[in-house]
């Protein structure tokens, strides 16, 4: 009965000896390759402090104080210096108006939705006549409007609403099939 006992024991045994064995000589394997890195390290870093040229003073690390900065002025001339080249100076800014200078057409829901902007109702009449609702007409159309009238009929028949930021006002424009000397008939004769 020994015999049946002592053969497993005598496996496991040589086992654990067999793989301690191993694993002692895989560590000093690995621990003498890592010796040889870190010494091939350390002798490039020698050599790379010796070839370094004098000018450049090498950043030496006091502990507790922070490592030593160029100035923004010595940085920015060594930037210069390497060929920097300014992209945004590179193209000319087109002329034409500030944004929020133009007039734009907005949704019919949009309209008043700004409660500092006022609300003015214009009449554009067969003959071309744009005119608010006293018969005053808009000699300045372009700057009040843009090109508001080209638009008409886009979110709803015979009408566009147009914001003047400029102006901070709304307009709502109906078109009106009259010329505007018929529309002048109708209005009160102190007018």
């Amino acid at each position: 009965m020994m015999s049946k006992f002592a053969t497993p024991v005598a496996f496991f045994a040589g086992l654990a000896v067999g793989g301690a064995t191993a694993w002692y000589c895989a560590k000093e394997k690995y621990a003498h390759i890592a010796e040889q890195e870190i010494a091939s390290v350390k002798e490039a870093y020698a050599r790379r402090e010796q070839e370094q040229p004098a000018e450049t003073p090498a950043t030496t690390l006091t502990p507790g104080r922070p490592p030593e900065k160029p100035s923004i002025v010595d940085y920015a001339q060594k930037v210069q210096e390497a060929g920097y080249t300014d992209y945004s100076r590179t193209v000319e800014p087109k002329p034409g108006p500030k944004p929020g200078e133009l007039p734009y057409v907005i949704s019919p829901d949009e309209f008043g939705e700004i409660e500092e902007y006022t609300k003015v109702s214009l009449t554009h009449f067969a003959d071309g006549v744009l005119a608010d609702e006293c018969g005053e007409v808009v000699d300045n159309v372009e700057e009040i409007v843009g090109d508001a009238l080209e638009h008409i009929g886009e979110y709803e028949e015979d009408c566009v609403h147009v914001r003047n930021d400029a102006r901070r006002c709304d307009y709502e424009i109906l078109e009106d099939l009259r010329e505007f000397s018929e529309f002048q008939e109708t209005l009160p004769p102190n007018h």
